[in-house]
């Protein structure tokens, strides 16, 4: 018995210290205090850099649309629409100075996944819009005659193989650019949206944004949406030993994990070395 608990004693503290050895050890001088000859004034803060991924879907009718029913038999949305999704999050530690404002801005936009009609409207133009519409019914039940003329190998030897691949799939391309004067064209974007949080030891939870489903990312004081909320927790860490008459001031950064949360829902969590809330130790010399 004796043994199997000097086992498990001995599997906890390697536990612990692999633990404490795994801690990232952040730490920057501070005060006033030459350096290669220069005067160097330095104090240790964090800014924290937010991105907020959002995706847009937006649905353009289409300039047909209200023939829908009349000439392919099925009924088209006649309502443009705009949605966002709060879809991802992360937090990092920005090495910029902290005072930045605090702003959301567009970073990285995603090509949209369905592209406006290749139709040649030139002519369609010119003619009244029912009538328009009628030709372009007509285009879409050719195409798909034309597609089935090919599948069942009704034009004979002359289209096979790799060829009558690329024939479907033009064919494929071309209903799906008339269908789209008829029902419409989904564009789907994803934007990063990025704000800067100068952190205080006085406010570990900051509202950094707001957010809904009609606007997207909204500023903070915006009461239209629901908050973003960054939480910090401190860790429990052990310091070195300050000197008490030391004169080199070192501040050391704490290990907390910083949550980014939506209303109730936590988006992302890291852990971070966050300056405010750690400790400043002294020593003798410069380390």
């Amino acid at each position: 018995m004796k043994k199997i608990f000097t086992i498990l004693l001995a599997a906890v503290l390697t536990s612990v210290a692999g633990d404490v050895a795994a801690q990232q050890v952040v730490k920057q001088r501070i005060g006033t205090y030459k350096e290669s000859g220069n005067v160097v004034v330095s104090e240790a803060t964090t800014t924290l850099a937010v991105d907020l991924v959002v995706e847009c879907e937006e649905f353009e009718v289409g300039k047909y649309a209200r023939y829908a029913q009349k000439y392919l038999g099925k009924r088209a949305s006649l309502v443009n629409r705009v949605s966002y999704n709060l879809v991802g999050a992360d937090v990092a530690v920005l090495n910029a100075p902290a005072y930045y404002a605090a702003e959301a801005s567009e970073v990285n936009t995603v090509a949209a996944v369905a592209d406006e009609a290749s139709v040649d409207r030139l002519s369609m133009d010119e003619l009244a819009d029912e009538q328009a519409a009628k030709q372009a019914a007509a285009r879409i039940f050719e195409l798909r005659s034309v597609r089935q003329d090919l599948v069942l190998g009704e034009f004979g030897d002359g289209v096979y193989g790799a060829g009558l691949e690329a024939a479907l799939r033009e064919i494929e391309r071309l209903e799906n650019d008339y269908m789209a004067l008829f029902f419409g064209v989904r564009t789907v974007t994803t934007t990063t949206h990025r704000v800067l949080l100068p952190v205080s030891a006085d406010a570990p939870n900051s509202v950094v944004a707001r957010f809904n489903s009609e606007e997207g990312v909204l500023a903070k004081d915006n009461l239209a949406g629901d908050v973003v909320v960054v939480a910090i927790t401190p860790s429990e860490m052990t310091y070195p030993t300050s000197n008490p008459k030391g004169t080199v001031a070192y501040r050391y950064a704490n290990n907390a994990t910083v949550a980014v949360s939506l209303a109730q829902d936590v988006l992302t969590t890291r852990i971070l070395p966050i300056y405010e809330f750690g400790e400043t130790i002294y020593y003798a010399n410069p380390r």
